[in-house]
């Protein structure tokens, strides 16, 4: 759902500067989600694996935060990649 909020900020020439500041914050309380799960001890995923996702977190979340600052549609789509990966590894898709 995120990267499709994000995919139709990129490809809408007419998408507001309202509307990128709501997909963004949408992306980043998502992550602010994965960063906070991964933190917990009581996560049961292997700690390497919650360090990975939280290394992207912090990048999703460095590069949202530069982008609500200065919206440039072709930036997105480092965004739009990683949440549909991470989205696919998920659900079980390849």
């Amino acid at each position: 759902m995120a990267a499709n909020k994000l995919q139709a900020i990129m490809t809408n020439p007419d998408a507001t500067y309202t509307q990128a500041s709501e997909a963004l914050m949408f992306n980043r309380k998502l992550w602010t989600i994965f960063l906070s799960e991964a933190q917990r001890d009581e996560n049961p995923q292997p700690l390497d694996v919650r360090q990975k996702i939280a290394n992207i977190g912090v990048f999703v979340l460095s590069h949202t935060a530069a982008l609500q600052v200065s919206p440039q549609r072709e930036h997105f789509k480092s965004l739009i990649e990683i949440n549909r990966n991470i989205a696919a590894g998920l659900s079980g898709r390849p």
